[in-house]
């Protein structure tokens, strides 16, 4: 997946299970947010070439010219607001708003590899010129293995176990699920596919529009829980929370295998 001035995450949703290269991702132009040139990143480390010798990797990350919030994920765009992506080698990992982002190296072979990080919108449309790279020297004793195997038999299902359609939620509240018939694989977020294997990610309201709605993407998670907010929506609306199931490429699966549950806005 290349990072370019379209979303790196889209671009995978076009294509399921392929490493999007620029030229194949150029048409996705998203629309930019006012200011969004001043959204800049910068690694404080690891520096150029530094040796890793461990199974993951951790960065240190400055941001300026807007403030990074998670929570504000999949929300509408708002001046002055985003996060940013990480890639391993042009692949896309994760998205991250603290000041340090770990990103596990299993499965990497030893030599050369480039961690890029790209500053993006709440609406996860990156400002590509703004990236930033650093090249490390991966040296282990010995290679964390990923597993190859395919997932367990059966047809993959996905179930949100709580909030419960109906409730109110407030603040910040854990978004809970049960995978059944797929192995949820945080070490392959962004490397290859293996069948059976992946994620999941929260939307919010529709799985619909342009590249499965991937606008809307709250966050995305490789454990059962993932930490949502109704920050940037109004209270007393109604949403629809939706958790759907991603390979390691971050595509939805196909056919789709979603859950959904209505929720209202304290």
């Amino acid at each position: 997946m290349s990072s370019t001035q379209s979303l790196l995450l889209l671009a995978a949703l076009v294509l399921p299970g392929a490493r999007v290269g620029a030229q194949e991702a150029k048409h996705m132009q998203m629309a930019m947010q006012p200011g969004a040139d001043q959204m800049k990143v910068s690694v404080r480390s690891p520096s150029e070439g530094s040796r890793i010798t461990g199974d993951e990797v951790t960065l240190r990350v400055a941001t300026s010219g807007f403030t990074s919030r998670c929570d504000l994920a999949g929300k509408p765009v708002q001046p002055g607001t985003g996060h940013y992506h990480v890639l391993l080698d042009k692949s896309l990992v994760d998205m991250y708003c603290g000041e340090r982002a770990t990103i596990s190296l299993a499965g990497v072979q030893p030599g050369s590899h480039t961690l890029t990080v790209v500053p993006a919108q709440n609406d996860h449309t990156e400002i590509e010129p703004n990236a930033t790279a650093v090249k490390i020297d991966y040296e282990p004793a010995s290679v964390k293995p990923l597993p190859r195997a395919a997932g367990p038999a059966g047809k993959p299902a996905i179930r949100i176990v709580s909030p419960k359609s109906g409730e109110t939620v407030s603040g910040a509240f854990d978004v809970k699920i049960d995978a059944s018939n797929f192995d949820l694989a945080c070490d392959e977020m962004g490397k290859a596919n293996v069948a059976g294997h992946g994620h999941w990610h929260l939307n919010f309201d529709t799985m619909k529009g342009p590249m499965m709605g991937m606008m809307t993407m709250a966050g995305m998670s490789c454990v059962r829980t993932l930490h949502a907010s109704t920050a940037g929506l109004k209270p007393g609306s109604t949403h629809k929370l939706i958790a759907l199931l991603a390979d390691n490429a971050h595509a939805p699966i196909m056919p789709a295998v979603a859950d959904s549950v209505t929720v209202r806005v304290k």
